[in-house]
């Protein structure tokens, strides 16, 4: 397993995840690909789950279609991705594409907190593409800030629905 990969297993177990965070289902099972998705808040993992394909767009389809579209500005707009894919293949190592946000170009290690998030195959490899990357607590509060209250609630509601705390008024758990 690459040093790439292993920044998505869970922590919980050190292994990659084997099931959907929300349906429950293995994952192979569950569907063709996965995401994993982990959240940090000063260097600590404070929440990390693995969501099937069909778990993740039944909940994306409940975003406005005013929210789906001001993330997708911001991801066309603040991110050079042609730019991003050429640097990211002239790296040495591949998990050096976790070290700054994949926006601002912050380095993790400045970074008040950040998200990581990486796509999987049926087979449990790496889809490599716009995913993996790292995007910082600043740039994630700035996409979550664009939501209407309606997407933001559905967001809140799959946060309470499947995790226990943070509650913290400090963390900022935004979409991504």
């Amino acid at each position: 397993m690459s040093k790439l990969q292993q920044w998505f297993n869970s922590l919980e177990t050190d292994r990659p995840f084997e099931t959907c965070k929300v349906c429950t289902q293995l994952l192979p099972l569950a569907a063709d690909s996965w995401v994993v998705n982990k959240h940090y808040h000063r260097s600590e993992c404070i929440m990390e789950y693995a969501v099937c394909e069909k778990c993740r767009d039944s909940v994306s389809n409940r975003f406005s279609d005013p929210s789906k579209a001001a993330i997708r500005d911001f991801l066309e707009t603040n991110i050079d991705w042609e730019q991003r894919l050429l640097d990211w293949m002239a790296l040495e190592k591949p998990e050096q594409r976790l070290d700054n946000c994949v926006a601002c170009r912050i380095p993790r290690e400045k970074t008040e907190g950040f998200t990581l998030s990486a796509h999987f195959r049926q087979d449990g490899s790496l889809i490599d593409g716009a995913l993996p990357l790292l995007m910082c607590s600043g740039c994630v509060a700035t996409i979550t800030a664009s939501l209407s209250p309606e997407s933001q609630k559905t967001w809140q509601e799959f946060v309470s629905e499947h995790f226990e705390g943070p509650d913290s008024d400090d963390i900022n758990l935004g979409i991504f």
